[in-house]
């Protein structure tokens, strides 16, 4: 919450000072999609919105205000800039209405959105001022810097005041001589440094006279604090002092000139401790206690002095324990499990960013970090090299923390379905994939490769994969015209305002034929059902389809009833032989619960085990799975010399290795179990 007050404070001073000066002011606002980064926990957007409504009401009616954005309308496009709101009296209303409605999707032209908004102001005849908010530097090859030159000698009576939400020190130089070339500011709307140093800077104010004179004896204060810590971590000081209204204690820069400090907190009497996040790059800095002098004061001294300190003391920022640990390929639009280290500062995250890509703001998705580690991670659908990026922010700016490579391959899917199916008919799709939040499978004619509503294809009927993650079994309604078909895997990832990363991506395709004379694999209906039949997940099996190796030590029950006729074979499963542990006959699938050995998993209607056991008290446990219909084998931690050149994936108690590659019921059902095995309490 400290920002928006920042931001507000800093808006107000410029917007009013501007108002002084009784000109016309356009404030030129950041619509990229880098500005759904998160800043205390919430969007910048939402910020700078709340910061815009809490000044613009305090604007009188007749001062004439405009607002101008860029980068609102359309993902990749540097001539995005808008002048939404012209400058006008009375416009306060409209300005915040605008705002409101904003989109957030493209890059960051803010060279040429500040050369249209200072040219038009020209148009007036009167001194303009330009209050430009941003979270990034110039990303359409604008020099901000020789514009402001440009329009100085130009003689446009212009002011350009800008506010960098969230910049890097480095981000900040970039775009501080536009301010500074006109006579405005750069102000970092950041923390209660920011704003103390917005007032300091903008609030106009009769210079001292100069005389001479001294201060009087200053109090003494002490600070404790330890003297090295991690990089963007919360430490504890305690002090002691004169606790006058308006003290604070700081973190500035080590050559003690006092010209700027990356965070403060204002001391309480009755109190000695306050808590201040360290900056996030590697040095040494200094603590300060600091009193701002009264009018009184001031006037005695002269020489513009506003403040002293009254007590110093270093700390050395350190590396701390940090890492990334990531699998070193994903696939396609997988999601993977990145264990981490660091401080887990409010405002850290960790960042997929293509291999290369420069500074903090082009992540492609973003992920918050607390207490908890490991965190879920969706990657990209483009294949190629990308990295895991730990960013920590500290007290002055974002830095990268670690980093650690991936690389994105091709998605290994499959699909489980009849060659050819009747018209309209109902028929279950086994599937295995990503299975990311967005993803589908869909039926379209052949050849079909729009993915977008607005590619104008037909799509006969689709299934989101989340709706079917535990049982990996969709269900699909074939056309109703007899013809050829495709069934596609379509992959998804977040909406992020990068042109470089695709947001869905057809991933596989399957053909199919629907004609009259296939045979009949509907899913049966029962009467006052919907037609589209769901497989059950695990939390819908009841405990009395759970089988247990305390029950049947040696076999499923013989006395069951028969197995029902299967919709993807001519014959009934065959009833379970000696040689079998478990044997699942419920169409829902069957939760299994071996006590022996203490393991537990899930496994599909017509699937099969061998007995589970250990070679020794600290051996793994095996298992053989098999689909008793198509003899497709799974097996669980097997020796080497079986599943040398097969492919085999890790899975809680052990690695699964697919012992039959060419039947693609075998990659569903490991699949299946990949998501299902775990270690019973």
């Amino acid at each position: 919450m400290k920002t928006i007050w920042a931001g507000a404070a800093i808006l107000a001073t410029l917007v009013q000072g501007a108002a002084a000066q009784d000109d016309g002011t356009v404030i030129v606002m950041d619509g990229s999609g880098s500005m759904w980064g998160q800043i205390d926990g919430r969007p910048k957007l939402e910020i700078a919105k709340e910061a815009l409504a809490e000044v613009l009401q305090d604007v009188p009616p007749g001062r004439e205000l405009g607002l101008l954005a860029y980068g609102h309308r359309r993902k990749g496009d540097c001539g995005d800039i808008e002048l939404l709101v012209p400058p006008a009296p009375g416009t306060v209303s409209e300005v915040l209405g605008s705002a409101n409605t904003m989109r957030f999707l493209g890059k960051t032209p803010l060279t040429e959105a500040v050369r249209q908004a200072a040219i038009g102001l020209r148009s007036t005849e009167e001194a303009a001022t330009v209050i430009l908010i941003t979270d990034g530097i110039e990303t359409c090859e604008g020099d901000p810097c020789a514009l402001a030159r440009e329009l100085e000698a130009g003689g446009v009576d212009f002011t350009a005041h800008v506010v960098g939400f969230g910049l890097s020190r480095e981000e900040g130089a970039a775009l501080s001589c536009l301010a500074t070339e006109t006579g405005g500011r750069y102000i970092e709307a950041r923390d209660a440094t920011a704003l103390r140093t917005a007032l300091n800077q903008t609030i106009a104010s009769t210079p001292a006279p100069e005389t001479t004179g001294t201060l009087p004896p200053a109090p003494m204060a002490t600070l404790d604090a330890t003297e090295t810590a991690g990089r963007a971590t919360a430490i504890d000081i305690t002090w002691t002092g004169p606790a006058r209204a308006g003290d604070y204690i700081d973190i500035a820069p080590f050559d003690g000139a006092g010209t700027h400090s990356f965070t403060s907190a204002p001391v309480t009497a009755g109190e000695d401790k306050v808590t201040l996040t360290l900056p996030a790059d590697l040095g040494t800095y200094v603590l300060r206690y600091v009193q701002p002098l009264t009018e009184e004061e001031r006037a005695s001294i002269g020489q513009g002095r506003t403040e002293r300190t009254l007590a110093l003391r270093d700390i050395a920022v350190v590396d701390i324990d940090k890492f990334l640990d990531a699998p070193d390929v994903a696939g396609q639009g997988a999601t993977i499990s990145v264990a981490w280290g660091g401080p887990a500062g409010a405002g850290d995250f960790i960042g997929i960013y293509h291999a290369g890509a420069s500074g903090i703001d082009p992540w492609l998705e973003a992920y918050g970090v607390d207490s908890s580690s490991p965190v879920s991670i969706h990657m990209p659908l483009d294949p190629g090299s990308y990295e895991l990026r730990y960013i920590v922010e500290g007290s002055d700016g974002d830095a990268i923390l670690v980093t650690e490579p991936v690389t994105i391959s091709a998605a290994q899917i499959t699909f489980n379905a009849p060659d050819t199916i009747r018209p309209g008919a109902t028929f279950p799709l086994g599937w295995s994939g990503p299975g990311g939040p967005d993803d589908w499978i869909d039926i379209v004619d052949t050849g079909t490769d729009g993915v977008y509503a607005s590619d104008g294809y037909s799509e006969y009927s689709y299934a989101y994969t989340k709706e079917s993650m535990e049982s990996r079994e969709a269900t699909l309604t074939a056309p109703e015209a007899p013809g050829s078909y495709e069934i596609r895997y379509i992959g998804s990832y977040p909406s992020n305002g990068r042109a470089s990363t695709s947001e869905r991506l057809m991933l596989f395709r399957q053909a199919i034929t629907v004609s009259a004379d296939a045979p009949d694999w509907s899913l049966p209906v029962d009467e006052g059902e919907s037609e589209n039949v769901s497989a059950a997940s695990m939390d819908d099996v009841t405990k009395d389809d759970v089988t247990t190796a305390s029950e049947t030590p040696d076999r499923a029950p013989a006395d069951e009833p028969a197995a029902p006729s299967d919709p993807q074979s001519d014959a009934e499963v065959p009833a379970p032989q000696d040689d079998i542990a478990y044997f699942c006959e419920e169409a829902e699938g069957c939760v299994i619960e071996d006590a022996e050995t203490g393991v537990g998993f899930f496994i599909r209607y017509g699937w099969a085990t061998d007995l589970p056991y250990h070679e020794g008290p600290e051996a793994p446990v095996r298992i053989n799975f098999f689909d008793t219909r198509t003899n497709a084998q799974v097996a669980l931690n097997a020796p080497a010399d079986i599943t040398d050149g097969l492919l085999c994936l890790p899975s809680t108690v052990g690695t699964l290795c697919n012992l039959t590659p060419d039947d693609p019921s075998a990659m569903i059902g490991m699949t299946t179990l990949i998501q299902t095995l775990k270690t019973l309490e």
